[in-house]
């Protein structure tokens, strides 16, 4: 987080001084007088802002607060499992392994690890981001049961421990890591029901969970529902999924637990067995999205976050795409 605000002088002239002051729910936080801040750990689901104080002369003051305080999340996804800060993938192949295919943060893969065995026996996997509070990325897992599992992570690829976290979500045709999209500042869950509600399953930042609530209907006309983050290079996370018409969707969500409108990114998207959000593969700054052939491609889609606030709909949601790799229609599971 930066606090810059060039100073206008008339007549002009003189040499400011500045003063930066950083808080977290209105308290100023010790030591914190660097125009640059970087988020802490405690700073995890409260409120930061920041103040610049310009001066010139005993009679040339003024002070200037940020616009817009933001509350603080849980590290996403795309803080990466291994803890380097860079997106990862994960698979699993038909042996029960769980594999990771960690990047470099520039577009290019490291040498996939297997990171677990025996995750044969579940239905359903995905990637949470940091859902236990505890700073490290983590992966839930559901059983054909319905009993929902917690891996939470220890920030260098490997595991911590494992507890169930659930049961009964057998009935869900997705459960989906959302981010946070309540805004409280820990990462959620987003589930569809057999009947195409929507709900939503708030963590407690503990790995538990606050009261859910149903933010939506009429889901049964969608497939290949993923979350990719801060797509738009808004504050609001985004949802992407393929309609029946096989255009990828987009909905965004202005992280207070509802919907805004959808809209359309493309076309032709039937050719793809899986789409996924993992954060920014190649290092521009904008969250990414790969999506996987039948034939086992993997195509990376390069998002336009930033050109896309700029310029809006005549920057585009895109601004490229690569195939990425080949062979990914082995693994039976690609999160």
């Amino acid at each position: 987080m930066v606090l810059y605000s060039p100073p206008e002088v008339s007549p002009s002239g003189g040499q400011p001084t500045f003063i930066y002051k950083w808080t977290r729910d209105n308290v100023v936080i010790p030591g914190a007088n660097q125009a640059f801040y970087s988020p802490v750990a405690a700073d995890v689901g409260h409120t930061l802002s920041g103040s610049i104080t310009a001066t010139f002369d005993a009679a040339s003051t003024a002070t200037q607060t940020a616009h817009n305080p933001l509350i603080i999340g849980a590290k996403a996804r795309s803080w990466g499992f291994n803890g380097d800060g860079t997106a990862d993938v994960f698979a699993r192949n038909a042996y029960g392994q769980l594999l990771l295919y960690p990047t470099d943060g520039r577009g290019h893969w490291y040498a996939p690890q297997v990171i677990g065995t025996g995750w044969h026996i579940y239905d359903l996997l995905l990637a949470p981001g940091d859902f236990d509070g505890d700073g490290n990325a983590d992966v839930m897992a559901r059983d054909p049961q319905g009993r929902l599992f917690l891996y939470s992570g220890n920030g260098a690829g490997g595991w911590i421990v494992a507890k169930q976290v659930g049961q009964g979500w057998q009935g869900f045709r997705d459960i989906i890591g959302a981010g946070d999209f309540n805004g409280d500042g820990t990462n959620d869950i987003m589930a569809r029901d057999s009947a195409n509600n929507m709900l939503l399953y708030p963590g407690d930042g503990r790995g538990g969970w606050l009261q859910p609530t149903q933010i939506g209907y009429g889901w049964g006309n969608a497939s290949l529902i993923t979350a990719v983050g801060y797509f738009t290079g808004s504050e609001s996370l985004s949802l992407v999924y393929k309609n029946q018409y096989n255009g990828l969707m987009i909905s965004e969500g202005p992280r207070n637990g509802n919907f805004l409108g959808a809209a359309t990114t493309g076309y032709g998207w039937q050719v793809m067995s899986r789409v996924s959000g993992l954060g920014d593969f190649n290092g521009d700054g904008d969250p990414d999205l790969y999506g996987i052939t039948y034939s086992g491609e993997m195509i990376m889609y390069y998002g336009n976050a930033s050109e896309y606030q700029i310029n809006s709909m005549f920057g585009g949601y895109w601004k490229g795409q690569a195939t990425v790799g080949t062979g990914w229609n082995i693994m039976n599971y690609v999160f």
